[in-house]
Order: structure tokens, then sequence, then C-alpha cells
């Protein structure tokens, strides 16, 4: 097995944070970037939970509609993320698309297991690179 070829790559801001019951945290982000290539609109949201080591376990989905308006896709998955010491957090993350709307993304969003790298900063800003994971 080998990473691919980036599929995506997005950044925008955190556009709110929520406490949860059970020391969980909600996160929405909302941004933008090229999915395949295309423009595409990201509204994420995820929520994390404090481990006794200091890292976070993370559980989240995803949707990115065409700026184009002609389709959208939507990804589930999880990671596992630290903060960075300077108010931002890394994370490390894995899952799958589960639906894609779109002619023009066609079926190979469907056909791959993707991995990805999200970072945020002390100001709310994110960005995140995913890749496709090839078998």
């Amino acid at each position: 097995m080998a990473l691919g070829e980036i599929v995506a790559e997005l950044r925008g801001k955190v556009a709110s944070l929520r406490a949860m019951p059970d020391d969980k945290v909600e996160v929405t982000l909302q941004g933008s970037g090229k999915l395949l290539g295309s423009e595409v609109i990201d509204i994420t949201t995820f929520s994390s939970t404090m481990r006794p080591n200091g890292t976070v376990y993370g559980e989240g989905q995803t949707i990115l509609m065409l700026s184009d308006g002609s389709g959208s896709a939507t990804w589930k998955g999880s990671g596992v993320g630290k903060p960075t010491g300077q108010g931002g957090w890394r994370y490390s993350f894995g899952g799958a698309f589960q639906t894609v709307t779109s002619e023009k993304l066609g079926r190979r969003l469907l056909d791959v297991y993707i991995v990805g790298e999200y970072n945020s900063d002390e100001n709310g800003n994110y960005q995140w690179k995913v890749w496709e994971w090839k078998y």
C-alpha cells in the first residue's frame, strides 16, 4: 500500500466551538479549497475527547460542495491530534467518502481510503491536505 496523489487541499476558519457531554468538544470549520482540481466549499464538524496522555481522539464528517453548484461529496472519518503548544492543533486522520453527487468528481472518491493532516493556529485558521491511500 502507498499514498497516492493529493485529493484535496482546504483552508478556512474555525466557525464554532461547543462543549458537549462526556468531556467532548465539538468543532465546526468553514472554508474552501480544491477537491480533485475543482473549487469546493468545505463544511466540517468533528468532536474530540481528551485522552490521559494529552492527545485527543476525534470523529467527524465533512460536506464538500462544488462551488459551481454541480454536486457534493460527503466524508466520515476519525483521527488523533495534539496541541501544538502555540494555541493550535495538529491531527492525523483517515476515513472514506460516503456519497458523491457529482459526475465531475465521478466514482473515484468512492474507490479509495483517504488519509490526511489537519493543522490549526491560535487565530482559528485551519488547513488540511488529504491523499488517497492506494491498495
